[in-house]
């Protein structure tokens, strides 16, 4: 009977899991061998039929229980990066859907852009309302030849144009003269078309105007329509990110110096110019001041900004809220990490080097998620520039924040968040025991031991490794090897 009984139990050995399956066997065949000598049969039937109830439990919490699990979707620093990287491409990718934030991150259309300068009498770096009138245009035509070598000036206004078929539409136009572009320099801008009636304006369409309007026509180029009654040819189609300067503009329509030159001095507009290279030659500035005197003996100062500073302006903004926030940041959380000792079994270079490189990508990471994120919020209000602002310093400092209270709560080992919080002593004995939460690492790394109120003699959290004898207690040990 007892080699029947023996039997049973090496069938019943092949329900525990592989790791654990010759231990106990060898338990349970030498607990046979004193059962069956000291009781009746009946007990021994029973101590056989008990084995199946423990094969059974060890199956259940060995190999599937979800906390021996040694990632889980919730705490992986892997996934926790993905989310992140997921998120800052979105972002990213929502910008260049949004043609005032795509302008921004795609490369000067001009060239030599750091010479092109807009001419303003704030001399603000932000977007400058029409500061300039004709007459003084005129004025530093002649005036300034040695702070410009080439200079023009434009409008931005509303007008009607017929594109054909008896439709009338209300198009937002950039209008000035033929020397505004030989002034950008630009590529994407085609060259001054010569047409029989040399005396009529040139339209440039935008990309937008031409599919919607002209139904992307091919030919449109010669081709002859009516803006405010008056003909014009088209000369070409460009994309509304060639356009860096001030104003919004669905077309580009160019007059001929006489037509220019008719309208009063002291219609309002925007003065483009070129600066003088000896100016821009040994400095790295993107704004300059000009100072002009005036009939009066007044004398008027004017900035010289350069279409780089503007491209620029959202990032330097950002850089500026970002800023902020780090100096905000001690203020609002503690900066501290924690205590964590050295342990050289636990806690090797490569494994501290983990740690501080999932540190470093989490910030990585937030850094381009916030800036594009608040360049795509701000373009939803009229004031980009203060929203943007308020949006960055916001994010950023919610996000390092994050950043912090991510890592404390993460097991320096496996990166994994600690769980299972447990109160630990009394507030009333505060400074004579430690009272506190207490985190464990479901791996079998450690505790994190967090004070309730901080003392001079616990100050901080505290990290307490734990050994390989403890394994067992946390995960297989098949997962304790890997």
């Amino acid at each position: 009977m007892r080699r029947l009984y023996a039997l049973a139990l090496r069938c019943v050995s092949g329900m525990v899991p592989r790791s654990e399956r010759e231990a106990w066997r060898k338990e349970w065949i030498a607990e046979l061998w004193h059962v069956a000598g000291e009781s009746t049969m009946r007990t021994t039937a029973a101590f056989v039929a008990g084995a199946f109830q423990d094969a059974y439990l060890l199956r259940k919490d060995l190999g599937q229980a979800p906390e021996y699990r040694t990632h889980t979707l919730a705490s992986s620093p892997v996934i926790c990066l993905l989310i992140l990287l997921v998120a800052a491409a979105g972002s990213l990718g929502i910008a260049f859907l949004i043609p005032a934030v795509r302008v921004s991150l795609l490369p000067e259309p001009y060239s030599d852009a750091r010479s092109l300068v807009i001419v303003s009498r704030d001399g603000s770096s932000h977007t400058p309302a029409p500061s300039i009138t004709l007459g003084e245009f005129r004025y530093w035509q002649q005036a300034a030849q040695k702070v410009f070598s080439d200079l023009t000036f434009y409008q931005v206004v509303r007008k009607r144009l017929h594109p054909g078929h008896g439709a009338e539409i209300e198009i937002s136009v950039i209008r000035g003269s033929d020397g505004l572009l030989s002034v950008l320099q630009a590529s994407d801008f085609p060259a001054r078309l010569r047409t029989a009636d040399d005396v009529s304006p040139r339209l440039i369409l935008s990309r937008a105007i031409w599919r919607e309007y002209f139904h992307a026509d091919p030919h449109i180029v010669g081709r002859t329509v009516f803006v405010m009654g008056e003909r014009a040819t088209i000369i070409g189609v460009v994309s509304a990110e060639a356009w860096r300067l001030p104003g919004k503009a669905d077309a580009w329509l160019l007059e001929n110096d006489s037509r220019v030159k008719s309208l009063a001095p002291s219609a309002m507009g925007y003065v483009a110019a070129r600066m003088q290279p000896s100016l821009t030659r040994d400095t790295s500035e993107n704004r300059w001041h000009m100072s002009v005197p005036q009939k009066d003996g007044d004398i008027d100062g004017f900035g010289c900004v350069s279409v780089n500073r503007y491209d620029r302006e959202p990032f330097v903004l950002f850089a500026f809220a970002a800023l902020l926030a780090l100096l905000a940041l001690p203020a609002t959380t503690s900066l501290p990490l924690g205590e964590y000792p050295y342990n050289p079994h636990q806690q090797s270079l490569s494994l501290r080097l983990r740690r501080w490189l999932f540190f470093t990508a989490k910030i990585a990471l937030i850094v381009p998620l916030v800036c594009f994120a608040s360049l795509d919020v701000a373009q939803l209000f009229s004031d980009a520039q203060s929203v943007q602002l308020f949006v960055a310093f916001g994010g950023m400092l919610a996000s390092l924040r994050w950043v912090l209270r991510d890592q404390r709560r993460r097991c320096p080992v496996c990166l994994e968040i600690l769980r299972h919080p447990v109160h630990v002593g009394q507030p009333s004995r505060n400074f004579l025991a430690w009272n506190g939460t207490e985190l464990i690492c479901v791996v079998g790394h450690g505790f994190l031991h967090v004070p309730e109120l901080p003392t001079s003699w616990f100050a901080t959290q505290r990290w307490l490794y734990l050994d390989a004898s403890w394994h067992s207690l946390f995960r297989p040990p098949e997962v304790a090897r890997t």
